[in-house]
């Protein structure tokens, strides 16, 4: 079937966590692919055909990371205006005193977080996203367990829903 738009593949995998208020339920996960890479990013936005060349873009970007790495490990956040702010954080275990603190000891690790534009006329925030996304329906995800060179080890057992829908109506069919 052709189709116009480029869909937003959605995975169904069970919370199998007892502890959970959720355990039991399935739930919605994006479809991992491959990031597009920064040459790729830069192919697409010539694709566009804006005035600025293939390596042009290729550089730009290159410095925006570069750039961007550099404000992180300073601590310092960036605004992006029509895109959102990028921010450091800290992931850190605690320390019984304040004077016990040590960034050495305690900070585990530094994050870039993102939080998108929210301003009017930008369509950057969760549920303006969400209204442009063609969701289509993709795999059921369950994650097994075997057990290799004695050791336990998991792995994604992937079933296509759309598989298991004709499979249930073949097994229960309406009268």
């Amino acid at each position: 079937m052709a189709r116009n738009e480029i869909t937003f593949l959605v995975n169904v995998r069970k919370n199998n966590n007892t502890a959970s208020r959720g355990y039991g339920k399935y739930y919605g996960e994006a479809e991992t692919v491959e990031p597009l890479t920064l040459k790729g990013f830069a192919r697409h936005m010539t694709s566009h055909g804006k005035l600025a060349s293939y390596e042009m873009v290729v550089l730009v970007l290159q410095q925006l990371v570069s750039c961007m790495r550099e404000m992180m490990v300073q601590g310092q956040s960036v605004k992006l205006d029509g895109l959102g702010t990028f921010y450091p954080s800290i992931e850190s275990k605690g320390s019984n005193t304040p004077e016990g603190f040590t960034p050495q000891e305690h900070i585990q690790g530094v994050h870039m977080r993102f939080q998108p534009e929210g301003i009017k006329g930008e369509e950057l925030t969760s549920r303006k996203l969400m209204e442009d996304c063609v969701f289509e329906m993709h795999d059921l995800i369950e994650t097994k367990y075997k057990m290799i060179d004695g050791k336990r080890r998991s792995y994604q057992d992937r079933k296509a829903l759309s598989s298991l829908a004709v499979r249930d109506a073949e097994a229960d069919p309406e009268p």
